[in-house]
């Protein structure tokens, strides 16, 4: 297999800054997801606080690595 990653040029540094000031805040709902798992249990963890955090997730790993996740879409002959 060849690697495409090399193709792609990853996103200037004031993109991935923007992004991960932008994504700075979700980091305290990830925060009080741990506090809650942690204090709380499972039981009281809101559909909300999955979704940010997820979120947050997405938006580090694409500041982390200059590339945004590439999903693996099959061509139809």
């Amino acid at each position: 297999m060849t690697e495409q990653n090399s193709s792609r040029p990853p996103l200037p540094a004031n993109v991935r800054v923007m992004i991960a000031l932008t994504a700075s805040p979700t980091l305290l709902v990830v925060g009080m997801l741990f506090y809650t798992l942690f204090v709380d249990g499972w039981q009281k963890v809101s559909i909300s606080m999955i979704v940010f955090s997820l979120l947050c997730v997405l938006a580090y790993y694409v500041v982390i690595t200059g590339h945004p996740p590439r999903l693996p879409i099959k061509k139809r002959n």
